[in-house]
């Protein structure tokens, strides 16, 4: 091997003194690379740290580079990192017009013009790599690569007995920031959807009320006029005002689901939950349920079993079961039909049914609908 200049065995006594010292420390990593730059004259100088995963390089200790071109994050491997990865140094003699350098923006405005890589070895295994930076365009001599190859071999050494939060600490803590204030932007977003779903909420249940009152009113007097309690209708007026009947009928389910929808958005269906009768319950949906069996010419027929026992849920919203499936069987069966309701307990469950003579519902249907078990009801 040919004699170096002084300078570079006085830099190498000096970084192998660094690397023998009981600890090492951020500081000395960041001591050797600045040796290693000053000793080549060079712009800069980075020691950079394979992830566990293989995939990336952080900057583990540098010199002679800026804050913002370092903590920018963690360096992919492009083409020359991969070829460094297998062993054998690279080196890029003009940054600005070498297609292998994917950042060749950023490198130019941080003024890199050239560079080389080398592998940081330990034990056979590749654990990073060592990287100088010139301020000019230059060709590394054969003296230099392996002066650098012999810092690289003693890197790795220091990296070996550096404590890994030392050596990690310079990349991490800037990355945990930068997570800690995307998370404070992401809760700050978060807090005013939720405001702003709040003041939709509301908006929604205000609106859904205000056309209720209207409606449920027009939907009485329609009542009125197709009971006969006020003028003859003929034959025409009557089919007109029962489809609008039944419009209104549309409007108002719509709108009770939008109710509805509020109310949970608002947390107010759990404080509705109560010990109930659910015989108890079923006798308003069917007195409404009578009264429209009635205009349609069919039998409404009953069959609960006495002395059922209580069950655990929301009165409103089993009611609201009651006066759905009703209505809709009432609405598919034709007249001289005949719809029933039937509740029971059976092995300690309680089992409701509401049968009709209407069309049913197509077997290619079946699997579509929505199966609820009976132990839903809680029986007390």
């Amino acid at each position: 091997m040919k004699q170096k200049p002084l300078d570079y065995n006085q830099a190498l006594y000096r970084i192998a003194i660094a690397v023998n010292s009981a600890v090492i420390t951020g500081e000395v990593l960041n001591g050797i690379v600045r040796s290693t730059a000053e000793t080549l004259d060079a712009k800069g100088c980075s020691l950079m740290l394979l992830t566990p995963d293989g995939k990336q390089l952080i900057h583990t200790a540098f010199h002679g580079l800026s804050d913002s071109y370092v903590r920018r994050g963690s360096v992919k491997l492009d083409p020359i990192i991969a070829e460094v990865l297998k062993g054998k140094p690279m080196s890029v003699i003009d940054v600005a017009t070498d297609p292998m350098v994917l950042y060749r923006a950023q490198a130019e405005k941080e003024g890199i013009a050239s560079m080389l890589s080398l592998p940081v070895i330990l034990r056979d295994e590749i654990i990073g790599v060592l990287r100088i930076y010139t301020a000019e365009t230059r060709r590394f001599s054969s003296d230099e690569i392996e002066f650098l190859s012999t810092v690289a071999s003693l890197g790795a050494i220091a990296l070996e007995k550096a404590q890994p939060y030392e050596s990690l600490e310079q990349y991490c803590e800037p990355l945990v920031r930068e997570k800690v204030e995307q998370l404070d932007r992401a809760r700050d977003e978060l807090a005013e959807l939720e405001k702003a779903k709040d003041r939709l909420i509301t908006f929604i249940s205000m609106v859904a009320h205000d056309l209720k009152a209207p409606l449920v009113a027009i939907q009485s007097y329609f009542g009125v006029m197709l009971g006969g309690y006020a003028d003859e209708l003929n034959e025409k007026q009557r089919q007109m005002i029962e489809r609008s009947s039944v419009r209104i009928d549309g409007l108002l389910e719509l709108i009770s689901d939008l109710l509805d929808i509020c109310r949970i958005e608002m947390g107010q269906v759990v404080p509705e939950m109560k010990e109930v009768s659910l015989a108890q319950l079923a006798g308003e949906p069917l007195d409404d349920a009578q009264r429209l069996a009635r205009e349609k010419g069919l039998r409404l027929a009953t069959d609960i079993s006495p002395n059922l026992p209580p069950i655990f849920g929301s009165p409103t919203r089993l009611q609201q079961v009651f006066t759905n499936l009703l209505s809709n069987a009432i609405k598919f069966t034709p007249k001289g039909g005949t719809v029933t309701l039937r509740l029971l307990e059976r092995d300690g469950e309680i089992v409701g049914e509401i049968r009709d003579t209407g069309i049913g519902i197509p077997d290619e249907e079946l699997p579509r609908m929505w199966m609820y078990p009976a132990q839903g009801w809680d029986c007390r």
